[in-house]
């Protein structure tokens, strides 16, 4: 195949290999727990069997268990032994756990979220997690009106809420964390989170700087960053901010827009084909810094099952047919 005047291209050096691998984020799972509430349920064998395998059958490497789904904190080591087996046999990794909201400073339940990141560490290594996700925000509680929720988004916490202090506060628990997480082979990466102290990619990059630790890096999960409903950082900026120390990417989308009547933002979640972030552009600029590690999907919406196997195959077909164009 020819190119461009006085350029070969031999297709069958359009290839490479990459350890990039994609899971699927059961924080879409959550609501099949209904009518029990958020964060105490336990799915059982029987119930989690037809989505792993079904998850697997579908292409994904693995899973990022979120604890809205399911309550690994409560849960004893041979049921965790069990579950970790059940992974194996359908060959699912479980390449993250990602507890909820877990600010560690200026709330009530800052010493019960320390203690439960703490009990995460020790639940990755039984679960041979790499990751555990920091997303240091404020927790909701397990239901909401329409109207509280409505409140809230005219309160949420931002970056600059927080005194260096709270920062340093933060950094020196985080670097505790850390050191047990090294003696676990367990890595840290703090998540660009809306409602907390990491809304924007400088401050999730301060923690990081103040922290320090080989074992931590970032998540640049883009929409959460994007999705508020008052002006912040172009979602761009944020990407190439935080591709140079990111370890860990959750990724997911939404539209936005100006409503002059309030003069604030407002989002609906899409797909990662139809949402306002360009995430072929996000993955080339993630790989350009040599960005090799685990994607995972949180779309959802719906039937969220389908939303987050078409977003996959998106993202398959830009790890395979997309990525290597980019070595030649």
């Amino acid at each position: 195949m020819t190119g461009s005047p006085g350029i070969q291209y031999d297709a069958r050096h359009i290839t490479g290999e990459t350890r990039v691998q994609i899971a699927l984020a059961t924080t879409i799972l959550s609501n099949w727990n209904y009518p029990r509430p958020l964060f105490s349920a336990i799915p059982s064998f029987e119930e989690r069997a037809p989505f792993l395998l079904w998850t697997r059958l579908s292409g994904f490497d693995g899973i990022d268990i979120a604890d809205s789904w399911m309550d690994w904190h409560s849960m004893s080591e041979d049921d965790l032994h069990t579950l970790r087996d059940q992974l194996d046999d359908v060959g699912l990794a479980c390449c993250a756990l990602n507890p909820y909201r877990c600010i560690v400073v200026k709330h009530p339940d800052a010493a019960r979220n320390e203690e439960k990141l703490f009990r995460s560490v020790e639940v990755a290594s039984l679960l041979g997690a790499t990751y555990l996700n920091l997303a240091l925000s404020l927790p909701f509680p397990a239901r909401m009106t329409d109207r509280e929720r409505a409140d809230r988004q005219t309160t949420l916490a931002r970056g600059e809420d927080y005194s260096d202090a709270d920062f340093e506060a933060t950094a020196e628990k985080l670097r505790r964390l850390a050191d047990r997480a090294a003696t676990r082979n367990v890595h840290l990466s703090i998540e660009l989170h809306d409602d907390g102290m990491t809304d924007r990619s400088e401050f999730a990059l301060r923690l990081d700087r103040m922290v320090d630790r080989p074992n931590v890096g970032v998540n640049p999960d883009l929409q959460n960053g994007f999705r508020v409903p008052y002006p912040t950082e172009d979602w761009r900026e944020a990407l190439l901010a935080m591709a140079p120390r990111t370890n860990f990417w959750h990724v997911k989308s939404c539209t936005r827009r100006f409503v002059p009547e309030t003069g604030r933002y407002q989002s609906s979640r899409a797909s990662l084909i139809d949402g306002d972030i360009d995430y072929r552009w996000a993955l080339t600029k993630l790989h350009e810094h040599d960005f090799d590690g685990w994607i995972s999907i949180e779309s959802g919406g719906g039937d969220s099952l389908h939303t987050i196997e078409e977003d996959h195959n998106y993202l398959r077909s830009l790890i395979r047919e997309w990525l290597p164009l980019m070595r030649l």
